[in-house]
């Protein structure tokens, strides 16, 4: 059995110290007891997952599964799991079997991201927006999941704190505007409208489902949050960085934000409002990672967009 971690989970393993370090040293052993535990059999690592194992498996009945390992993080390390239950399938990739204390999941195998699919943005927009839709009609009752007030506060942290933690400096404009936004929002949401919130629903983490003729998608490593939707939406405007290189930011990102409105009727200006927290959060985050080249597009979009926002 050769177990095999991404070049970002070895990343995120080792941000975590001693954790992550124990966590990865652990995992052969936890691998081998979920296979006994649900009577599985090993095929292959899967080159997947951000701040995860995955494995392909098989079932008694000879069908292919995917084995899920979950690495601890900033977040409750149930709350992924939690949100999957939460889910039932709908909308979220449908799970077998779940050990929450474990971080393990036996779930459905599905198909190729939406990224490789050939569709228009446009439309990989529509299809990831179908799978948020369907999945925040969830019951938000479920134990385990992580409330998004938490999450603002994580985010609030991340942009104030990580820069000087990693020696890094960035736009002061955009970083004390982002901060702006993310106490705005605290100001803006309504908790009783809280729903099942991804968290990160983007390009790569959104799956074909297997023989639906419809061309149905699904969705993979939720964060599992009880949160405001406009959060969802905001994280669609960071995805798909590529669009915004040759046309004007601001306006683009706002066109966005307009569709996700007139289609989920959440307002535009708080899925805008997400949306730039998100890119600068996801700039910083890249940088932390190593990741300097890659972070280029989110922190030049987010500096574009910052001085746009304080000159109108």
């Amino acid at each position: 059995m050769d177990i095999k971690l991404s070049d970002i989970t070895q990343r995120r393993a080792e941000m975590l110290g001693e954790v992550g370090q124990a966590w990865v040293k652990a995992l052969p052993d936890k691998v081998r007891q979920a296979l006994a535990d649900y009577g599985l059999t090993f095929v292959d690592s899967l080159p997947g997952g951000s701040a995860s194992y995955l494995a392909i498996v098989t079932d008694v009945s000879g069908a292919e599964r995917i084995l899920k390992v979950v690495m601890p993080t900033d977040l409750d390390v149930t709350a992924e799991i939690a949100g999957l239950q939460a889910a039932k399938g709908r909308g979220y990739v449908g799970v077998f079997a779940t050990d929450a204390a474990k971080g393990i999941a036996v779930m459905e195998r599905l198909g190729s991201p939406i990224a490789d699919s050939g569709l228009a943005i446009q439309t990989q927009i529509e299809r990831v927006t179908a799978a948020l839709q369907e999945s925040w009609q969830a019951d938000t009752a479920t134990q385990g999941l992580v409330c998004g007030e938490g999450k603002a506060d994580w985010l609030e942290n991340h942009i104030r704190h990580t820069p000087a933690k990693i020696g890094a400096r960035f736009n002061t404009q955009m970083m004390h505007l982002a901060v702006d936004n993310i106490d705005a929002r605290r100001g803006s949401w309504r908790k009783q409208d809280f729903v099942l919130v991804h968290g990160d629903a983007h390009e790569y983490n959104t799956l074909a489902a297997t023989g639906d003729p419809a061309g149905k998608y699904k969705l993979v490593d939720p964060d599992g949050l009880r949160f405001e939707a406009a959060y969802d939406l905001g994280i669609l405007l960071r995805n798909w960085i590529s669009a915004y290189r040759h046309v004007e930011p601001m306006k683009a990102l706002r066109n966005r934000a307009a569709w996700l409105s007139e289609q989920t009727g959440v307002a535009t200006q708080a899925i805008v409002s997400w949306g730039f927290v998100e890119i600068v959060s996801t700039g910083i985050h890249l940088v932390e990672l190593g990741y300097v080249d890659e972070a280029q597009d989110y922190l030049q979009l987010g500096e574009a967009v910052a001085t746009q926002m304080t000159s109108t």
